[in-house]
């Protein structure tokens, strides 16, 4: 999996960047872990204060928030998505995930020297490492700055750039906040990766400031 690999950004701002992915494989363990993903769940939400961003894939689209932490408990997830702006509180969940054991392939994304150490620290060696070696070809079509590292933070590029723009826009008219525009935008991301409080922080430096 790599939609959470991409992100672009300075290694101070990934410092807070950290998606975490669990997923069953259709021919291995995919019939009958609707349980052992509730479990999951269950685990994650110990840290309920310290997620900045979470999904499965299913958001609900009828208004509100997209994924509610206490459903995703008793959903039929196969795939579960955790976004943490903290170092110490991923290891801390990883560490819990280890030691229970579940069986399900679990994925960390963030700066390849953090996460290698955060392995090394709870006692785990990475199955596979896979880096993103940048982007290629006509990279001037491309947006830039501050615009394209909150556009990369939805893997599936539903986060566009216009829609970046215009909330610039209306931010520095004093019509949003950078936290109301952080959420406004994570919305488009269904996969529940986005993380609303770097893309909070990257908005304020591309405006006049924020306020709330």
């Amino acid at each position: 999996m790599t939609h959470t690999l991409h992100r672009q950004g300075t290694v101070e701002d990934l410092r807070e960047d950290y998606v975490l992915l669990l997923r069953t494989s259709r021919f291995v363990n995919h019939e009958g872990s609707e349980k052992t993903m509730q479990q999951i769940w269950e685990v994650i939400s110990h840290y309920s204060e310290d997620l900045v961003n979470f999904g499965n894939h299913y958001p609900n689209w009828d208004g509100g928030e997209l994924y509610n932490l206490e459903n995703l408990q008793k959903a039929k997830s196969r795939i579960i998505h955790v976004v943490f702006k903290d170092r110490e509180r991923i290891k801390a969940c990883l560490k819990e995930l280890k030691e229970r054991d579940f069986g399900i392939s679990t994925v960390v994304s963030g700066l390849c020297g953090e996460t290698e150490k955060i392995c090394a620290e709870i006692g785990i060696a990475p199955h596979t490492v896979n880096y993103s070696l940048g982007v290629h070809g006509r990279t001037e079509q491309l947006p830039k700055g501050e615009t394209l590292e909150i556009h990369t933070m939805c893997g599936h590029a539903m986060v566009s750039y216009h829609l970046i723009d215009h909330m610039v826009k209306e931010i520095n008219r004093g019509k949003m906040t950078c936290q109301a525009a952080a959420k406004k935008l994570s919305r488009m991301c269904d996969c529940g990766i986005f993380n609303t409080y770097r893309a909070e922080k990257l908005l304020d430096k591309m405006t006049t400031g924020c306020s709330g």
